[in-house]
């Protein structure tokens, strides 16, 4: 048998090895999977907690010192003052600082006095004024702010000194401010919820809703959208998201996952010739956004999942699979089982799946070698279906 009728070996191609991942490599990774979880928390929460601060604390806080500052203002215009010559200087502002006018015989004894220096300030801090723009505010107010901020942080209005002044008088600190203007705004928010509860509320909120707000050409198209949103998030009727099904999506054969927000509307449920259901379709790795679709009742599929597990399978893009949803070989054959006798009640039920049977090479070149060895052959000792070589060889 020449080369021309040799038969082509069958050896089959040599498989990709994997690459061996070094140890270093491997405790690296298990050192970055331990502290990424922490480090994600972590900063998730300080961006929320930044978002809070910039957006509820610090306007609530800014409110609060402003309120006070008004009602604590005591200083007056600075055409009512007047600046003296050659008085002591005093501390934090100099010689910067005014008299009022009703004042000036008592400064001008005071200074005529043959008393200290140092008794002479203190008795002069009482009488001193310090410009701020176009008022004054009493010395001993300034000097009180002073104290606790650098010179170049004052605040350039009266207003603002005043401001400052709320939390070191009245407060121990910045942060117990903070949280009596949180509280302040907890209570102020409930009382306004039960005002407008009540039916003089509600009728005034929709007079001024329609009588000034509807009116504004781009307020009203505004203010329409951001009530339709707060309305959803904060009424109380809440979506119920209990169910978590299945739908083929976006096309048969895949599936998706979604959740069941309600019944669909009429008309397409009066289209369709079957009764419909809302649901939400989520997409990763941000489940808050999604597609809501309807779909009959028969092409969805209930599954054994809560919402929370729901969530961190799309939160990992399908990593995270609940422990009752993995596909193991003993849940694989129950599941079989059950849907086989058509009975979900029944537990334990096992299905023995005969292993499949193997057809390698080489059992196959085994079973045509035994084929040949059991031909029957002829007396000379040669098989059959070779043909016998001419007497006398060939010339």
């Amino acid at each position: 048998m020449d080369a021309s009728t040799t038969p082509p070996e069958n050896n089959p191609a040599p498989k990709p090895q994997k690459k061996k991942i070094g140890k270093n490599h491997r405790f690296f990774l298990r050192g970055l999977a331990i502290s990424l979880p922490p480090i994600l928390t972590l900063v998730i929460v300080i961006w929320v907690a930044g978002i809070v601060n910039d957006y509820i604390i610090t306007p609530t806080t800014t409110t609060v010192r402003y309120c006070i500052a008004y009602f604590t203002d005591d200083s007056q215009p600075r055409d009512n003052f007047v600046e003296m010559e050659h008085l002591p200087p005093l501390e934090y502002c100099r010689n910067n600082y005014l008299i009022n006018r009703a004042d000036v015989d008592k400064v001008r004894a005071i200074e005529q006095e043959t008393e200290s220096q140092i008794l002479n300030r203190k008795k002069l801090s009482s009488y001193a004024w310090v410009p701020f723009g176009d008022r004054a505010v009493p010395y001993l107010d300034y000097r009180e702010v002073a104290k606790r901020i650098r010179e170049s942080d004052m605040p350039p209005t009266a207003m603002g000194l005043y401001m400052e002044l709320a939390t070191t008088r009245w407060f121990k600190s910045l942060f117990h401010l903070s949280a009596v203007a949180v509280a302040l705004t907890i209570v102020a928010l409930y009382f306004l919820g039960r005002f407008v509860t009540a039916r003089i509320g509600a009728w005034m909120v929709v007079k001024f809703e329609q009588g000034v707000l509807a009116k504004l050409p781009v307020v009203s198209n505004v203010y329409s959208s951001v009530k339709q949103v707060t309305d959803f998030f904060f009424s109380e009727s809440t979506v119920d998201y209990s169910r978590v099904v299945a739908i083929e999506y976006p096309r048969r054969g895949i599936w998706s996952l979604g959740f069941v927000t309600g019944d669909s509307m009429l008309e397409m449920t009066v289209t369709a010739g079957e009764p419909l259901v809302a649901i939400l379709v989520p997409t990763s790795p941000m489940p808050v956004t999604g597609y809501t679709m309807s779909v009959p009742k028969s092409e969805i599929v209930d599954l054994n999942i809560t919402v929370d597990q729901a969530f961190q399978f799309c939160l990992s893009c399908g990593v995270l699979v609940p422990p009752q949803q993995r596909v193991t070989d003993e849940l694989l054959r129950e599941e079989l089982g059950k849907r086989l006798l058509g009975d979900r009640k029944l537990a334990g039920f096992k299905v023995q799946i005969a292993p499949p049977i193997p057809t390698t090479q080489t059992s196959t070149i085994a079973n045509e070698h035994t084929s040949t060895e059991g031909k029957p052959k002829d007396s000379t000792g040669t098989d059959p279906e070779e043909p016998t070589p001419p007497p006398g060889g060939s010339k």
